[in-house]
């Protein structure tokens, strides 16, 4: 057996074992007024499904999509975990849906991306009977779920990447997403694993990126600093989607935020950064709905969001948004 993929398993159970407690502290009944469909299968994997969330009293409404991919470290991940985030996009008026997907290393990269993009392709041609518009898309996620967002919008932009490594997205062309929020998301491997970057020193990733791409730490590095780099990262261009992101204070992934709000800024795409402190400020807090900052963050992502929706939402007087709803569609 390699040793990254005995590393990788004994990093699998411990963050998983770790994400249980986290579930029983942020778990919350699902509210009445959403319809919450549990595991529905887009793929013939054990971890191939994705969870949604809809609003009852739109349910005649076309509503656009919350797509939320979870964070991990690549290797870990209860999807359950983020629902009671993931529930307050659904109750402003998103139909919301969480993708799962094979963990590293069971799977290495790029099988994890095909995943996606086949949950992806499983929601356009369900999005009728969901009743949301795929041509109205935010995407969210935290920590490699960040990683997963942004190269998701970025093959949307270019399919150079794609087609350089065989994959496949048959819906390409027929999605648009109107924005990203990221909660303390990692985005570029190669700095991920630069010692001479801050962010290579959040807690094991020099375990987790190599983990993620079957290979050892050298192996890693002689790839992601190679010829095909730039397979490795998302492609910013300026019609790259407008972007909400966290950054704790406490959280070594803030040097990624910061990186990538340059590359953002270099290229002209809007975008706003929400810092966190005390609690909040370690890594991912932001989605813990219990704590009163993680609703102001949540409050502050919908007035960076909605505005890129107003076929669907208006802001009130009192400041508060609304779904926007129709007799007929």
């Amino acid at each position: 057996m390699e040793r990254y993929y005995l590393r990788g398993m004994i990093g699998q159970y411990w963050y998983n074992f770790t994400e249980v407690f986290a579930l029983a502290l942020l778990h919350r009944p699902t509210p009445d007024d959403l319809q919450y469909n549990k595991k529905i299968p887009y793929g013939n994997g054990k971890l191939q499904y994705l969870s949604t969330f809809s609003p009852k009293q739109y349910s005649a409404n076309k509503k656009p999509l919350f797509l939320y991919i979870h964070g991990g470290g690549f290797l870990s991940g209860i999807t359950e975990m983020r629902n009671a985030y993931i529930a307050n996009w659904a109750q402003a008026g998103f139909f919301a849906a969480t993708v799962s997907y094979t963990y590293a290393p069971q799977k290495v990269f790029p099988a994890q991306l095909q995943e996606i993009f086949d949950a992806v392709d499983f929601l356009y041609e369900h999005a009728d009977e969901y009743g949301f518009d795929p041509q109205n898309i935010v995407l969210g996620g935290e920590s490699a779920g960040g990683y997963f967002i942004t190269y998701l919008a970025s093959v949307l932009q270019d399919a150079a990447a794609l087609d350089a490594l065989g994959l496949q997205f048959r819906h390409r062309t027929d999605i648009r997403v109107r924005a990203i929020v990221s909660h303390c998301g990692c985005y570029d491997l190669e700095r991920l694993t630069d010692t001479h970057k801050k962010q290579s020193g959040f807690p094991d990733v020099k375990m987790m990126v190599p983990v993620f791409l079957g290979k050892s730490f050298a192996g890693a590095r002689e790839v992601l600093t190679g010829a095909d780099h730039a397979l490795y990262a998302p492609h910013i261009t300026p019609q790259f989607p407008p972007v909400f992101f966290t950054w704790g204070d406490k959280d070594m992934l803030r040097f990624e935020a910061f990186d990538f709000s340059e590359d953002l800024r270099r290229c002209g795409v809007p975008f706003s950064m929400y810092k966190s402190d005390g609690i909040m400020g370690m890594h991912a807090w932001s989605i813990a709905m219990p704590l009163p900052k993680a609703k102001d963050c949540l409050a502050r992502a919908f007035d960076f969001v909605l505005p890129y929706l107003e076929q669907y939402f208006i802001r009130n007087t009192d400041g508060q948004w609304k779904f926007i709803t129709k007799a007929t569609e």
